[in-house]
Order: structure tokens, then C-alpha cells, then sequence
């Protein structure tokens, strides 16, 4: 079993990867980025060598690559490969893009034992160092060997590999963002409107990570679907009204709530009970605000 790793970009998601491996018992033998300096930090972090400026021959030395650049860069990257012929024949090359296929690779395909895609559901904010626990759902896909060498990181990460075939990928990305960066947009906007009401930083944050803590956990507890509550679970449409009405002042967190309720309309209108004229009425009431 190949244990030589060399990660290809040395940001938030590539440092994290980068450890989280070597603590499970892979061998990093090098972390590259254009940018030196950064190169270092992330390999003092890791405790492995750090490359800056021109991909080095070390590359060659790996049985796994691992690319974690941004998109943009990846196939930048693939190229300069290809041209300077930085692969062996015995590697297996991955990155963690969760909306590009395993395709990026195509220029070294042939040349290459395997290739794959392993893109972990999880938060890497800008900067950090991040912990990757167990149970984390990586999105993989790719060729036989590539699969194979990708499930055989993520058991060592005690994660969760889900097979999502390349034509479904930006569905499955789309879902990602919605399920974490929207979350964090719209914890955002709350603040905005209670800052808006005199309210300090110190007790929004408090109130806000509280609640949404709540939701979380009970959407783990009695599954998503049935997690729902509020004004737009139970019915009550002047509340909504009232709400949409105060917001004018706010009208970008206004067509954030807008949007929002008419998801929670959609879901609300899914369990059993639910009065559907309701439903209708809030779908209208929601279609004449957003014009307004």
C-alpha cells in the first residue's frame, strides 16, 4: 500500500487534508504553493518539507497527489504537469474541488495509474488549520484504481465516501454551499437586523449561534424534514406579514427572508395536516412582497 503523499496548494483545505492524513499514518513528503512563504508555514504545521515557486521533482516521488487549489487553478496546474512530465506511472492524482470530475486529469490519464475526485463536506474557513472529525461525507469519483486509493484515505479519516457520478456534481455542490455558506449568510443577515435594533455584538452572537445550534441539533434528532419550526410551520400568516412589512427598511435581508420562506413554505406544506390553503396563501403573500 502506497503511503507517500504530496499535497498541491497549501490553503485551508490542503493544510487540514495534510495533516488530518498525517496523523492517520501517511507520509507527507512535501506541500507545494506558488506563494513560499505560505508553503512553509503550512509544512511547519504538518512537519513535513515546504515548496515554493516552480513545482519541484519530489512530485515525482509520491504514490498520491493530491490537489487542493482553487478550481481555477487545477487545470493550470494539470498542464504544467503534463508539460514537465512531474508524474509516474504508479500514481494515483486527486483534488478536492466539489463541483469539477475527476476529467481535469484527462492530460495525464493515460499516464497515470489513477485518478479521482475527494471533496470532504465540511467548513475550512480562510487561514485555519481545520480538524477533520469522524463521520465526515467525502464526495468522491473517478477511475477504478483512483476510487480504490481515494475510499483507502477516507477509512483512515474515519469518513463517510459517497459516490457522486461526475453529470451531478455542481447539483451536489449547490447543495454543499446551501447547507454551509448560506448558513453563515444568513446568520449574517439576523445580526444585520439586530444590530439595526441597538442590540451588541456580544449577546447577538450568543442568541444566534444558540438558536441555529438548536435547529441543527434537532434536525439530527428528528431528521430534516421533520425539524421545521416557526411562524411558517404553524400557519400564521399575519406574523409573516408583520415580519415582511418591518423588513422594508432592510431590503437586502428582506429578499434573503423572502427567499428563505419560500422554502420553509415548500416544506411546511410537505408534512401531513399541513392546511394547504395556507400554504397558497403564504406562496402569494410572498410573490407580492418580492415585487413590492
Amino acid at each position: 500500500m502506497g503511503r507517500k503523499v504530496f499535497i498541491i496548494g497549501s490553503g485551508a483545505v490542503g493544510t487540514s487534508l495534510a495533516a488530518a492524513l498525517h496523523r492517520a499514518g501517511r507520509d507527507i513528503i512535501g506541500i507545494y504553493d506558488i506563494d513560499a512563504r505560505r508553503a512553509r508555514q503550512s509544512a511547519e504545521i504538518i512537519g513535513t518539507s515546504g515548496f515554493g515557486g516552480a513545482l519541484p521533482e519530489t512530485v515525482k516521488d509520491a504514490d498520491t497527489v493530491v490537489v487542493t487549489t482553487p478550481d481555477a487553478v487545477i487545470e493550470t496546474v494539470v498542464t504544467l504537469v503534463e508539460a514537465e512530465e512531474l508524474y509516474a506511472a504508479n500514481q494515483i492524482w486527486i483534488h478536492c474541488s466539489g463541483h469539477l470530475t475527476a476529467d481535469v486529469f484527462a492530460p495525464i490519464q493515460s499516464r497515470v495509474k489513477g485518478v479521482a475526485t475527494m471533496h470532504p463536506a465540511y467548513v475550512f474557513p480562510p487561514n485555519e488549520c481545520t480538524g477533520i472529525p469522524a463521520g465526515v461525507g467525502f464526495a468522491i469519483d473517478g477511475n477504478a484504481a483512483g476510487k480504490k486509493k481515494v475510499k483507502e484515505h477516507v477509512a483512515l479519516l474515519k469518513g463517510n465516501p459517497i459516490e457522486v457520478p461526475s453529470e451531478k456534481r455542481p447539483l451536489y455542490h449547490a447543495a454543499m454551499v446551501m447547507a454551509s455558506n448560506y448558513v453563515v449568510t444568513q446568520l449574517s443577515s439576523a445580526r444585520d437586523i439586530l444590530l439595526s435594533l441597538g442590540m451588541t455584538e456580544a449577546d447577538i452572537e450568543g442568541m444566534l449561534l444558540t438558536l441555529t445550534q438548536s435547529a441543527v441539533d434537532k434536525a439530527k434528532s428528528l431528521g430534516i424534514g421533520h425539524a421545521l419550526s416557526g411562524p411558517i410551520r404553524r400557519g400564521d400568516v399575519g406574523v409573516v406579514r408583520d415580519h415582511l412589512e418591518a423588513l422594508k427598511a432592510l431590503p437586502t435581508d428582506r429578499q434573503l427572508y423572502i427567499a428563505a420562506g419560500r422554502g420553509a413554505v415548500a416544506l411546511s406544506a410537505s408534512q401531513p395536516g399541513y392546511c394547504q390553503d395556507t400554504a397558497q396563501t403564504l406562496r402569494e403573500l410572498f410573490d407580492k412582497a418580492s415585487r413590492d
